[in-house]
């Protein structure tokens, strides 16, 4: 029996996205494309007083980044997730933006490239972190992305443009997601795909702006500031320089050898940071890669050879266990998993490996056994990383009665992760309890974007309710969605 487990890309029951389409406006949330392009993704930046309040900023970013979710595969790994979060607000606290919500989030996707969206939305793809040499050179791209957001570039550029109405800025968003420069002709026309390329391009002024006070929070951070320069110098080189070949980072980063060269000048005024901790980086940077990886037998083979070369680290090792389990080589990996953990015997990420492996190999209690002593130790420690693992198993073993309650836990603790929901819906439903079950689809579709489908999912719950508490809380639930949907039609 192997388990679906909806943390690894390759099977997203329940996450599958609907597409956008490319004329959607944010008028029209039900309309969506018929093909994927993830590769394409320009950066998008934030919000100027002068043109975007603090509200309809927050408002545009989470509408974009909701009915996004819909086609683009962001990673739900809560371990990924946490990690990139980690790492944007040890930037972000030393920003000028500090104390501020942001969101960071990863998106599946072997293409380099970040991008933002009002509201204080940055979204890192998985090739930034795992083609990145060193945890600085990735902080290096979300300190980029934060000063675009802090210096408003995106709103600079929409507030000279020609586009006056809160229906283009909808509609460039959209052409984002959809991820290219054709399917921006194909919402707008020929004649206007020319505006559409300058909007999503930032202008080289604003790239060295953001250069400059990345590299500052780079420094004041704690991270090596001359990582920025070696990444982009990498980069470029890579590419050859074709504009028809270079990743997409360049693209709507506009990458220069001067630009390169000011930036190595300007890390000449910051001291060199000490030598980092990158144990946390380069195991993520291996789950990364060993999880998200297109072709795992390559992958496998690549850790296989370093192994043979002697680099026995953890990240390695575990990279290599993982890589295993990926290939569908259960007990090659599990003996390659027990060795670690006894190396290793306090190591959560190897621990939950080992769990995963078990239960996709078929040795259902096993696995179970396994998450629930690391869910039961991590919950005394205060730790509740483990907690939608251990609910992910349950459920999909059908032990949804068990799963409840830390399903309710673990959306106390993220209330604004999609598949927390559709999973505590999927226990509910097979408890019977459809009046929750519905309730708990509606939340997962509202941060989905595809309000309109929420509020059908809120009614059909309400016409369960038994209670006149319960009805007056669902009834309150459908007027502030639909007040918000009237808000986002009027984007």
């Amino acid at each position: 029996m192997k388990l679906l487990n909806l943390f690894n890309p390759r099977l997203r029951t329940y996450a599958n996205p609907v597409l956008l389409a490319a004329t959607l406006s944010f008028a029209s949330a039900n309309s969506w494309a018929q093909a994927d392009h993830f590769d394409q993704l320009p950066d998008l930046g934030s919000n100027a007083a002068n043109f975007l309040s603090d509200y309809e900023a927050e408002q545009l970013g989470k509408s974009f980044i909701r009915q996004s979710r819909y086609r683009i595969p962001y990673v739900s790994d809560p371990e990924l997730v946490g990690y990139i979060n980690r790492l944007g607000n040890r930037l972000l606290d030393v920003s000028e933006d500090a104390g501020k919500d942001y969101h960071f989030y990863l998106i599946d996707n072997n293409v380099i490239n970040a991008f933002a969206v009002p509201g204080g939305h940055i979204a890192i793809h998985t090739a930034i972190l795992t083609k990145s040499e060193s945890e600085s050179e990735l902080a290096s791209v979300v300190a980029h992305e934060i000063s675009h957001v802090t210096q408003s570039h995106i709103s600079r550029k929409f507030e000279n443009s020609q586009y006056d109405s809160w229906l283009a800025i909808g509609a460039l968003l959209a052409a984002a997601a959809s991820g290219s420069a054709e399917a921006a002709q194909a919402a707008f026309g020929v004649s206007q795909a020319s505006i559409i390329d300058r909007q999503l391009t930032f202008s080289r002024a604003y790239e060295t702006e953001a250069d400059s006070l990345g590299i500052r929070l780079l420094s004041r951070a704690g991270f090596d500031p001359q990582a920025m320069p070696v990444f982009f110098k990498r980069l470029l080189s890579e590419s050859r320089i074709s504009e028809s070949h270079a990743p997409e980072f360049i693209r709507s980063h506009p990458l220069t050898i001067n630009r390169i060269s000011e930036s190595a000048e300007r890390v000449r005024a910051y001291p060199r940071a000490p030598v980092q901790d990158q144990s946390e980086f380069l195991l993520m940077q291996a789950k990364a890669t060993a999880g998200y990886a297109k072709d795992k037998s390559v992958v496998r083979d690549r850790y296989a050879a370093q192994l043979k070369l002697g680099n026995t680290s953890l990240p390695n090792r575990y990279g290599y266990g993982m890589a295993l389990a990926e290939n569908g080589e259960f007990d090659q990996a599990r003996k390659v998993l027990t060795e670690l953990e006894k190396d290793y015997p306090n190591n959560v990420s190897v621990k939950l490996i080992k769990a995963d492996n078990e239960l996709n190999a078929g040795e259902i209690n096993t696995g179970l056994a396994e998450l629930k002593d690391l869910y039961i130790e991590q919950n005394k420690l205060g730790n509740h990383l483990v907690d939608i693992y251990y609910a992910n198993a349950l459920v999909l073993t059908k032990n949804n009665q068990e799963a409840i309650p830390i399903l309710h836990q673990a959306i106390a603790n993220n209330k604004d992760e999609p598949y927390f929901h559709i999973l505590l819906a999927r226990a509910y439903g097979e408890t019977g309890d459809n009046l929750r079950s519905y309730q708990a689809r509606g939340e997962y579709h509202y941060l989905s974007g595809n309000y309109a489908f929420a509020i059908k999912q809120y009614k059909r719950a309400f016409i369960l309710t038994s209670t006149e508490y319960e009805r007056a809380r669902l009834g309150a639930r459908i007027e502030d969605v639909e007040k918000e949907l009237e808000i986002v039609k009027n984007l």
